[in-house]
């Protein structure tokens, strides 16, 4: 493996935006060769480069999927999935092989959701015990385990609910040993918002059902809950709290608002409702010199179909920017 040249950050939204105009960011471009998750023929990364991994943090053995192509610098993107999901959803495994196309070595990881080993999504058939802020935690362990590995620097890449987790790591606890995030659609929350987002799916109120926990302790079990996408599980008391409860750091816009590394975030095209639409409105108005914010034309939340060429081929520019060596 090859080391990247030594150089400084790449910096300032001026510049960052300077570069990424050189990037095809046009849905179809034929400069973007990629294919988009679900359209038959798209290789995936030959078994060579791939591997399983295994990192044992307290009582869990979490998973991550390696791809390093042979010619790959060191610097690696630390992938994180999107609400209950793994390293094989669809757009995960796509973007891990269009990476590896370019030279780029990622991390995808499973976020353990508190079960020891896992490697597939989480079902809504399975007690809900974990916490949105797990993941800074294992993102932590993760981060250390490429360095460890002299892998590095680190650039976190997340998606929906993993961007959100990723902008929240950036901001208070990834210090020197993250060099910067690509944020995919990531999520954000607001209590005006997430609470008409819960009405409009469950009915009821998010404060009925906090008040209606509220004197459990913190493992006890609340059956037949309405939780995420799931219309009824059984989930702890403090999972329901970390999700619904107050917690600015939850939103990927509060997150971003001060933290000094360069940071890409990339949208759908305009058009979605609701807590969506509230969230990429105030991505675009951040005053973060750090932080680019871009539309990615024709893309939806999994940037499928022909957005995800130029969704990729912003990412990768991204990457070969900021990932540099310090």
């Amino acid at each position: 493996m090859r080391r990247r040249r030594k150089g400084a950050l790449f910096g300032g939204a001026a510049a960052l935006a300077a570069l990424l105009a050189c990037a095809p960011l046009m849905a179809g471009t034929a400069a973007a060769q990629t294919a988009a998750p679900g359209v038959p023929g798209k290789a995936a990364a030959p078994e060579s480069m791939v591997r399983i991994e295994t990192v044992r943090l307290g009582a869990l053995d979490m998973k991550a999927r390696h791809v390093r192509p042979p010619d790959a610098e060191l610097e690696t993107l630390l992938i994180v999935h999107d609400t209950l999901g793994a390293y094989s959803d669809p757009l995960i495994a796509a973007l891990q092989s269009a990476l590896a196309e370019r030279g780029l070595a990622s991390l995808a990881i499973n976020l353990t959701l508190g079960v020891s080993g896992r490697e597939a999504p989480l079902g809504c058939n399975v007690r809900q015990t974990h916490r949105h802020r797990d993941a800074l935690e294992e993102i932590d362990a993760w981060t250390d385990w490429l360095l460890g590995q002299g892998l590095g620097p680190v650039v976190l890449v997340g998606h929906g609910r993993g961007g959100a987790q990723a902008a929240w790591h950036l901001a208070s606890r990834a210090g020197a040993r993250v060099a910067g995030g690509i944020l995919l659609a990531p999520t954000g929350w607001t209590p005006k918002e997430a609470d008409a987002e819960y009405r409009a799916r469950y009915a009821a109120g998010i404060s009925a059902l906090l008040t209606r926990i509220a004197g459990l302790a913190p493992d006890a079990i609340v059956e037949n809950v309405p939780f995420l996408h799931c219309g009824a599980v059984d989930a702890t008391k403090a999972a329901i709290e970390s999700y619904y409860g107050a917690q600015p750091m939850r939103d990927a816009p509060t997150a971003l608002a001060t933290d000094k590394r360069p940071v890409l975030v990339l949208l759908p095209e305009a058009g979605a409702a609701g807590e969506e639409a509230e969230t990429a409105r105030r991505l675009e108005a951040l005053a973060n010199p750090a932080v680019v914010v871009r539309r990615v034309p024709g893309a939806d939340a999994q940037f499928a179909g022909a957005a995800f060429p130029a969704m990729v081929e912003a990412l990768a520019a991204f990457a070969r920017s900021a990932a540099l060596n310090p």
